[in-house]
């Protein structure tokens, strides 16, 4: 099993959560899951602003896996986290930017670091 890669897109719903769809190199016929946020956190600090958000997604094969998302954005770039509950090295990184006011546009992969 090689490096896992993929492509995640949130809606930023009025509230501030995020729902999301993503695929990946590891899913079967390019299948798409989704992906709920419920923003705990933001900080802004004069730089860098940072998110931090309960998540849960679905895959095809833990099912439904808990985790924090982590947003770190700075001159328009996200910078992403996913980090399993419990775990201090996140699971996947990635990057990306606000696409519109309303959605965001995230690469990602696994984190091997």
């Amino acid at each position: 099993m090689g490096e896992l890669k993929g492509i995640v897109l949130y809606n930023i719903e009025r509230d501030g959560c995020l729902n999301g769809v993503y695929t990946n190199n590891l899913t079967p016929n390019a299948e798409i899951y989704t992906e709920t946020a419920k923003r705990k956190s933001r900080v802004d600090n004069k730089n860098t602003i940072v998110e931090v958000y309960d998540c849960f997604y679905f895959d095809a094969v833990d099912e439904r896996v808990d985790c924090t998302l982590t947003f770190r954005i700075s001159n328009g770039r996200y910078d992403a986290e996913w980090t399993l509950l419990n775990k201090e090295r996140p699971l996947f990184v990635g990057e990306g930017y606000l696409m519109n006011e309303r959605q965001i546009a995230i690469s990602y992969r696994s984190n091997t670091e």
